[in-house]
């Protein structure tokens, strides 16, 4: 079979601006350093991807899949990877859950709506990142941001946060708190008789501290590795 394939290096980190850089000398980027780009990386990724479907290097409905699995790609490998465009039918099935980029919501009480940008599975055992990524916003009932504190909470595993002189992700507990950056949530692979994880998300104020609302994040047990389905996470 005639197999056409074009690869494109990201050099998406070269445009990273200086401030959003890791601390000098730190061996990683961080999840936050890579959510810094994740606006200029996305337009990239739409102007590629309609020239893909235009020249018939990708399908028009494994558009959406693909740019996803690219995202995905992106965090996993620290901004740096190759693009695959290939025109090889229901390739994206082959593609990790691991590896694809999900964004979850749920509507909050008074109107607001939690926004959880994450991974679609984490699987222990063969992950290349240490955890489950979880990077909240919140907005309210006219779709503005909100300066929130969220505390993260979990009846199971670890939660651990990005130390930039460390250059690496150290834990901090069954809790922790966000100001918007990202948390990880870390676990053992799950026992065949394991119970669904819960991961309790309360939301406050930045300034005044008053609690504005709360959600769960139901992780699903799924083999040697828990799985996010479309509907995980809930206002409360």
């Amino acid at each position: 079979m005639r197999a056409l394939t074009l690869w494109l290096l990201s050099l998406a980190l070269l445009a990273l601006p200086a401030a959003s850089l890791a601390g000098e000398g730190d061996p990683l980027l961080s999840v936050d350093d890579l959510l810094s780009l994740e606006e200029s990386y996305e337009a990239f990724l739409s102007e590629l991807e309609a020239l893909a479907v235009e020249r018939g290097l990708l399908s028009e409905s494994e558009r959406a899949a693909w740019h996803d699995a690219q995202l995905g790609d992106f965090y996993q490998n620290g901004g740096y990877g190759s693009i695959l465009i290939n025109y090889t039918p229901d390739y994206l099935s082959y593609a990790r859950e691991e590896e694809t980029l999900l964004l979850l919501s749920a509507q909050l009480s008074g109107g607001g709506r939690l926004d959880m940008v994450t991974m679609r599975r984490y699987t222990p055992q063969d992950s290349s990142l240490s955890g489950l990524m979880l990077t909240p916003s919140v907005t309210d009932a006219s779709g503005l941001p909100v300066d929130a504190q969220y505390t993260f909470s979990a009846d199971s595993g670890v939660f651990l946060k990005w130390d930039a002189l460390l250059g690496a992700y150290v834990t901090v507990g069954a809790t922790a708190v966000s100001a918007g950056e990202s948390i990880v949530w870390s676990s053992q692979t799950p026992l065949p008789d394991a119970k669904n994880p819960v991961i309790a998300i309360s939301i406050a104020d930045a300034r005044s501290g008053e609690a504005i609302a709360a959600a769960e994040l139901t992780l699903t047990v799924d083999g040697e590795g828990y799985r996010l389905e479309d509907g995980a996470l809930e206002g409360k």
